[in-house]
């Protein structure tokens, strides 16, 4: 299979001749995306024709709407990371600007989709709006298919646990902490990429050494406080842990918030490396002990149980 071309508007010549569309967001790649995704694949497979995925390259309410910006589910590296896999044959990257926003569906669809995709087939979610406004929403679309002559597949939701999957539901979970529903909806647990950075060495004089974990992106929705599961990609490959995520207020005490991940059965250094931090379950809130000695027996208590968890997940 051919690797997945990543293109933008300098790219569009050779984007290729007719093609199946889809486009959307795609915040979290969950498994409603991932329907919408399959179904333009399939499509795409039997007219003979290539697919290609639209995105934008930030999420659209942060120019329309700052103040309802969500946290992202995905950074774009993330997101494209997950779109790899999922049989498309490229992923166009549309940069979203005032300009964009202002530009009308009719507008879009005949200059963008048709004019430089050459869009055969229109593949969206039930819940998919195009254009100023919001105002293309699914019979918009389909009507201005029948008048532009390209088809138009709207992908009903996918329902889980009497719950239709949305970016906001999973939020929401995160937020929560109800990381196992999460996880069904994403078909995976829910990660965040991070570097290593330098850190006081308070683990390492505890006996659980600790990566100090820094998300560059700022929008990117991080796990509220508390000790977590968690399996951890690194460059020595893929290792059980333990995360917490807050302040660590028995060692320090000027409540600057940090992630710091431990990894089991690891000897080395990750200064500098990125790691993929899968959050599986959460385990207790964070606290403050009497001092060194009651932290350290709690840490070894929560290591066992992440171990059980991780062990369970197998």
């Amino acid at each position: 299979m051919a690797p997945v071309r990543i293109i933008g508007p300098d790219d569009l010549p050779a984007a290729g001749g007719a093609a199946v569309v889809t486009i959307g967001v795609f915040d979290g790649v969950h498994a409603g995306h991932q329907a919408v995704i399959g179904a333009a694949v399939a499509e795409a497979r039997q007219a003979g024709l290539p697919v290609v995925l639209v995105t934008f390259d930030r999420h659209p309410l942060s120019v329309t709407h700052p103040e309802r910006s969500p946290d992202l589910l995905t950074t774009l590296d993330e997101k494209i990371s997950l779109l790899r896999g999922l049989g498309l044959d490229a992923i166009f990257i549309e940069p979203f600007d005032r300009r964009t926003a202002l530009t009308g569906y009719h507008d879009y669809i005949e200059s963008r989709l048709i004019g430089s995709l050459r869009m055969r087939r229109l593949v969206v979610g039930y819940d998919f709006h195009l254009g100023r406004g919001r105002e293309g929403g699914s019979e918009a679309l389909a009507l201005e298919g029948r008048r532009k002559g390209f088809g138009v597949t709207i992908v009903p939701p996918v329902v889980i646990e009497g719950t239709a999957v949305s970016s906001t539901r999973i939020r929401r979970d995160v937020l929560e902490r109800r990381l196992g529903r999460a996880a069904r909806f994403l078909t995976r647990p829910y990660f965040f990429d991070a570097d290593v950075t330098s850190g006081e060495g308070f683990g390492r004089e505890l006996g659980f050494p600790t990566a100090n974990a820094c998300v560059a992106h700022g929008e990117k929705l991080v796990p509220p406080g508390g000790v977590y599961a968690v399996l951890i990609e690194s460059p020595a490959g893929l290792h059980g842990g333990m995360m917490n995520v807050g302040s660590a207020p028995t060692v320090r005490c000027d409540g600057r918030m940090t992630i710091e991940v431990h990894l089991f059965d690891f000897e080395g250094d990750l200064y500098g490396s990125r790691l993929r931090v899968h959050c599986v379950e959460h385990i207790r809130d964070e606290r403050r002990f009497d001092g060194p000695a009651e932290l350290r027996a709690q840490l070894m208590r929560d290591r066992e149980t992440a171990s059980r968890i991780l062990e369970k997940k197998r």
